[in-house]
């Protein structure tokens, strides 16, 4: 083996550093070790009265050269932790939980509502109330109408758009709209799409 090829041996292998056991107050992890390899997947629990920072009674961290990920911490069994809402967010403090009585408030994402409008929950006894949804919009629109010749431009595919989107079409080459451009948009307005442009060959009325 050349010189090389031994440098590039002992690199990567000094990429994949050991753990040393974590420290976890009001808690405990099986195996006990001093050290442990990377990629160790270890469980943990936390002792009466704590529970792990994250979904369920025991959690998993992992070691990642040299660090523990997610960090193995217990908190109050009261406490929250972050609330995982589908198309919306909020300010996450760090740490990614909350004390018994804190209050978040969402942000729906644009083409969503907050179901029933309430955008606050409150940690409650180590859970959320009310548990926080956004639905679709009744004012947003679905995907946008296929039009021969034509593509959308500056925007890339999605299902769903929120009122006042606004998109623009381009005709393929040799095509144009009437008038003579080649680009033109449509709006979502009501949960529908104004009607959108006819490319026609250059110098023909029909496509």
């Amino acid at each position: 083996m050349s010189a090389y090829q031994h440098c590039s041996v002992h690199t990567a292998q000094s990429t994949t550093e050991s753990c040393p056991a974590p420290r976890l107050e009001a808690g405990y992890w099986v195996p006990v070790q001093d050290f442990y390899k990377h990629e160790t997947k270890l469980p943990y629990a936390c002792n009466k009265g704590r529970k792990p920072a994250a979904e369920g009674w025991w959690a998993t961290s992992t070691c990642l050269n040299g660090i523990w990920s997610p960090q193995p911490q217990c908190i109050d069994e009261k406490a929250c932790i972050a609330a995982d809402i589908a198309n919306a967010k909020y300010t996450e403090q760090q740490g990614s939980w909350y004390e018994d009585g804190h209050t978040i408030r969402i942000t729906c994402n644009e083409e969503y509502d907050p179901k029933g409008w309430k955008d606050t929950a409150k940690c409650i006894d180590g859970k959320w109330s009310p548990v926080l949804v956004c639905e679709k919009s009744l004012r947003a629109c679905g995907a946008p109408p296929q039009i021969p010749h034509a593509v959308i431009i500056l925007q890339g595919y999605q299902d769903l758009f929120a009122a006042g989107t606004e998109l623009q079409y381009e005709c393929e080459d040799g095509y144009t709209v009437e008038g003579g451009d080649t680009k033109t948009s449509i709006h979502c307005i009501a949960r529908k799409w104004t009607d959108g442009p006819v490319c026609s060959k250059w110098g023909n009325t029909l496509y």
